[in-house]
């Protein structure tokens, strides 16, 4: 199974506070991180595909309409490449268009894909990565619990975040488990 390699982990990871008790699903701040789409895995995007016709029953729109023109050529992507999402009606095109998260999310959670179908960027979310390295997103919204320094969640986002970061990297420097 291929996986990103990442050789730094900052220290934030394993000091910042989680997310609550009920996840995302708790915050305040109606996915904020969701305005501006998302980078999708080409794995994901082929995982997407093959799982069109419920999707776009849920969605409302056909799946073409989702994403970008152009790849982008970024090779720390499961599947060495992303291709960005289409924001519709100032959220991501995948975005739940009455309600709270996404469809992928919702097919997936209701055992209708596997969790790969789920780009990397929003498994993680507020984690992500950059040449190597990974870090708390830089802009982000402070109404959200999942970057609230006050955020009451028992777990380290290291911990909260752990399932997907041990499926999505292969660490290779130091982290401290």
């Amino acid at each position: 199974m291929d996986k990103i390699e990442i050789e730094q982990v900052d220290e934030e990871l394993f000091c910042h506070r989680g997310f609550g008790d009920q996840g995302c699903y708790s915050s305040p701040c109606m996915d904020n991180c969701c305005r501006l789409g998302c980078d999708v895995d080409r794995e994901s995007y082929e995982l997407i595909w093959a799982h069109k016709d419920e999707l776009e029953k849920l969605l409302g729109h056909e799946l073409g309409l989702c994403f970008a023109a152009h790849w982008s050529g970024q090779e720390d992507f499961l599947g060495h490449n992303s291709i960005a999402s289409t924001v519709i009606n100032g959220t991501c095109a995948f975005h739940i268009r009455n309600g709270k998260g996404c469809v992928l999310w919702q097919k997936v959670l209701l055992g209708g894909g596997p969790r790969r179908m789920i780009p990397s960027t929003c498994r993680l979310y507020p984690v992500t990565w950059n040449q190597g390295r990974m870090h708390l997103v830089e802009c982000i919204e402070k109404e959200c619990d999942c970057v609230d320094p006050r955020c009451s969640g028992s777990r380290n986002m290291w911990e909260t975040q752990k399932e997907a970061i041990e499926d999505i990297f292969l660490i290779k420097g130091p982290a401290r488990k």
